[in-house]
């Protein structure tokens, strides 16, 4: 297998990065991590030690958890609604023969099944080829949605993912998380 092309991402101030393994810049472990998340995000607000503790826990936690699907990239984590929702996304990266938005709308539904709800060809990105799908999985008893971003780049597939509970929890990040994959450059 050849080696994924380089890219950057750029988030937007409500998602953070989540750490998949350490050492990770300057942390040598998940706690040190966690420890600095919790006092940078709370700075000046006033939360006291139980509300610092309460949110290194919960970044711990995010952190360990395993993905969705194996071998994600990166983990992103919406932290505006920290006490809350807990909205998590992931980004995978994999060598792929897709070439085209209808090669990419078969890959929509990989790892969930489900239906694909809605989708849209994506212009404007610097994919060859890039589409956004809502895909729903389930019973009607737990379902499942799956908001997907989906680009081909010299051979690799990337997928932008959420998969939530709650559509409309997944409704409202729709257009965050379009602008973070729009964002995706490469090198």
């Amino acid at each position: 297998m050849a080696v994924a092309p380089t890219y950057t991402l750029t988030l937007e101030p409500t998602w953070l990065p989540v750490p998949l393994r350490f050492p990770w810049g300057t942390f040598a472990h998940p706690e040190d991590w966690a420890v600095e998340l919790a006092d940078s995000l709370l700075a000046d607000t006033g939360v006291g030690d139980d509300g610092r503790e309460l949110l290194r826990t919960t970044a711990l936690h995010l952190q360990a958890m395993p993905g969705p699907l194996p071998g994600a990239m990166e983990r992103f984590w919406r932290t505006e609604f920290v006490g809350g929702v807990t909205i998590v996304a992931h980004l995978y990266v994999t060598d792929s023969d897709a070439t085209s938005a209808d090669d990419l709308l078969q890959l929509a539904r990989a790892g969930v099944g489900g239906v694909i709800q809605t989708w849209s060809t994506l212009e404007g990105t610097a994919f060859e080829a890039a589409i956004s799908a809502v895909v729903v999985s389930g019973t009607e008893e737990a379902r499942v949605y799956g908001l997907r971003h989906l680009g081909v780049h010299s051979g690799y597939v990337f997928l932008l993912d959420l998969l939530h509970d709650d559509p409309l929890a997944v409704d409202a990040v729709q257009a965050e998380l379009e602008r973070v994959f729009r964002s995706i450059r490469f090198a």
